[in-house]
């Protein structure tokens, strides 16, 4: 049987399912204890980064977590996102997950990879038998195998399983070391004092793919959490829009709710063609005097084209103007209410006004 320190079951031997029952209650009692109906989608997101993903955390530091565990934990989490609960089906999850998890500098959501963390923070073990010698960990090693070297420890076929497991990223460690004639507490690549932290390490184990322009306008715009993340999926076509909805097989009404047109409606549809949008845009331009608009065929190049000529002012308006399209198709297909066009122009004012004043 494991024993119990600082909440952390520790043994020599493989932990089973049963020791991480504590963790798995955990979590369980924070989402019963979350309103999430009242919550929006910016709001369960700051819950999943400052609340579930922390959870795990202080087990990281000094256990390999199990395969069947992060899945299970970054089930909990996807699925608190998206629908509020602590299982939901993969239809309603809008996007991978692991797109998810993908860092914000390349235009995602930014949510922490929890296999990559754990890594990181067990890399930190190796850092302090590395480069801190006189630390509880190293002599504590040092007494127990009667070194702390991690190359030889590396063939040492007495260890323990959790030192096992730390073990297993020597290649990437041994990579990331500066050792030519350098302190080896200042010996670590990836930062510019050579120190470790777990936060270089992350990002060199996630090796994202390289940011485009348009990512880091993305998260900038003076706009609610919630409008981000709204204009996230519809940059990625990922909008409960009707054509979205027959791919995922869940009945829907195949014409447009704002034109009444047929057959399948998309998001380019919803934001461009519709002669309500149409309108809208017309609206828009008249009513912030703007000279012209390039009504180019697709989403992402019409709001960056025209921000090229019209400035960063463009961004609030352009977020505004298709938030407001939004609410008013799903207030016609869910409450069977119609704004008139000059009710839908103030709107988008009053919203572009405010964001301004009181949107960082």
């Amino acid at each position: 049987m494991p024993v119990t320190y600082l909440g952390l079951p520790l043994s020599i031997r493989r932990l089973r399912k049963v020791h991480f029952k504590p963790l798995l209650d955990a979590f369980q009692r924070k989402l019963d204890g979350w309103k999430s109906t009242l919550l929006s989608s910016a709001g369960r997101q700051t819950l999943v980064k400052a609340i579930l993903t922390a959870l795990p955390l202080h087990f990281m530091q000094v256990i390999q977590l199990p395969a069947w565990l992060i899945k299970h934990l970054d089930g909990i989490r996807r699925s608190f996102f998206w629908k509020g609960k602590s299982k939901c089906l993969g239809g309603h999850c809008l996007v991978n997950w692991n797109k998810c998890c993908t860092p914000k500098s390349t235009g995602d959501l930014g949510f922490l990879n929890l296999n990559l963390q754990n890594q990181a923070l067990l890399l930190r073990l190796l850092w302090k038998l590395y480069a801190e010698p006189y630390s509880t960990w190293s002599t504590t090693i040092q007494a127990l195998y009667g070194t702390r070297d991690v190359a030889l420890l590396a063939h040492n076929n007495l260890l323990s399983h959790g030192l096992s497991d730390i073990l297993k990223y020597l290649p990437f460690f041994s990579v990331s070391i500066n050792s030519l004639g350098t302190d080896p507490s200042q010996s670590w690549r990836w930062t510019n004092s050579g120190i470790y932290t777990s936060a270089s390490a992350y990002t060199i184990l996630f090796n994202p793919r390289i940011s485009s322009p348009y990512h880091r306008k993305l998260w900038k715009l003076r706009v609610p959490p919630k409008v981000k993340i709204f204009i996230w999926l519809l940059l990625q076509d990922r909008l409960l829009t009707q054509s979205n909805l027959l791919l995922r097989n869940w009945p829907t009404n195949e014409g447009c709710p704002c034109c009444l047109a047929g057959p399948l409606k998309t998001a380019h549809h919803l934001f461009l063609d519709c002669p309500l949008a149409s309108s809208i845009w017309t609206s828009v331009q008249q009513l912030f005097n703007f000279p012209t608009l390039l009504l180019i065929d697709d989403l992402l190049a019409f709001w960056l084209t025209n921000r090229s000529t019209l400035g960063s002012e463009w961004d609030t308006i352009w977020a505004a103007t298709n938030w407001t399209i939004w609410k008013e198709r799903n207030n016609r297909i869910f409450n069977s209410l119609t704004k008139p066009l000059f009710l839908l122009e103030k709107e988008i004012e009053s919203l572009v006004v405010f964001w301004k004043a009181f949107v960082g």
